[in-house]
């Protein structure tokens, strides 16, 4: 994996944006005589030694190691990592104008048709079955890491960090979950641990429970809990069993909600991500090939 350190150069002195447990910096990239836009992403941490920072830096290029291999349409590549931006080497992809998928509703929810609208889901549904196929994990399936290119198609990123990211800043996923990222987040990996100390690990069915929250942004427009407010709220909603409430409108089809509710359903009975790439690409070829439908 490519070592770009004094390759890039950053656009500004302060991050561009700032997520849960990372920072996010714009900046150019000169390679081969060119420049190009880059996403410079440096995970966050307390104050650490020198060897403790050499050990979980020697961790997260493991993790990095198989993001790097990873080649799929759908899938936010990673051209390599670099130093200087925070304690730990940080990664290096591509920068992406259109942004966050979350950012990209709220700008354009108004005007994207139910075919655009699935157009999206089945680039994330056919990212995440890539995944899966890889072995690989999500773990932090967002509307905010799920990126937006010029071309109007969704690509995944940051599968795997998440682990990372709660193991060196040392929390839990249900302390992490209030850094924004609840909504979409499995309530069983929200569940005290028995053990003292112990961390819920993500699993396959854990990220369709996070695609069921995609869906239902996508479909709406709308974050799921979008009735409560304060991330706080929707801890409480989510150990006492509460599910996002369906919107009267927009309207989601009957049987749109029906397979957000299977998402949903307990860890064991949740479709595999197969199954969710084939009804939502199912969905898409009928509402293309349906002549009622709005283009």
């Amino acid at each position: 994996m490519p070592d770009l350190t004094g390759q890039l150069n950053r656009t500004s002195s302060y991050a561009t944006s700032f997520g849960g447990l990372s920072d996010i910096w714009r900046c150019i990239w000169h390679k081969n005589g060119s420049n190009t836009q880059v996403a410079v992403k440096s995970i966050r941490s307390q104050a650490l030694d020198e060897k403790d920072v050499k050990k979980k830096n020697r961790r997260l290029l493991r993790e990095l190691k198989v993001w790097s291999r990873l080649r799929h349409d759908n899938i936010v590549p990673l051209y390599g990592t670099v130093s200087g931006f925070g304690q730990f080497v940080s990664l290096v992809c591509p920068w992406y104008d259109n942004g966050s998928l979350s950012g990209y509703l709220e700008s354009h929810s108004e005007t994207l048709s139910i075919i655009r609208r699935f157009q999206l889901l089945s680039d994330v549904s056919a990212g995440l079955q890539y995944l899966h196929s890889c072995s690989v994990v999500h773990g932090d399936l967002t509307g905010s890491n799920v990126l937006i290119s010029s071309d109007g198609r969704a690509h995944l990123s940051d599968f795997g960090l998440s682990v990372i990211a709660v193991e060196f800043v040392g929390m839990s996923y249900f302390t992490s979950a209030l850094n924004g990222t609840v909504r979409w987040i499995a309530p069983e990996l929200l569940a005290i641990p028995e053990e003292e100390g112990a961390t819920a690990i993500p699993t396959p069915n854990s990220d369709i429970y996070s695609f069921g929250c995609i869906l239902f942004q996508v479909l709406t427009g709308k974050p799921p809990y979008y009735e409560f407010k304060r991330d706080a709220q929707v801890v409480v909603a989510i150990s006492l069993g509460t599910q996002p409430s369906r919107p009267e409108l927009p309207v989601i089809f009957d049987h749109h909600w029906s397979f957000i509710k299977d998402c949903w359903s307990i860890k064991d009975r949740r479709p595999s991500s197969q199954q969710v790439d084939e009804y939502i690409k199912s969905q898409l070829y009928f509402l293309q090939h349906d002549t009622s439908s709005p283009d």
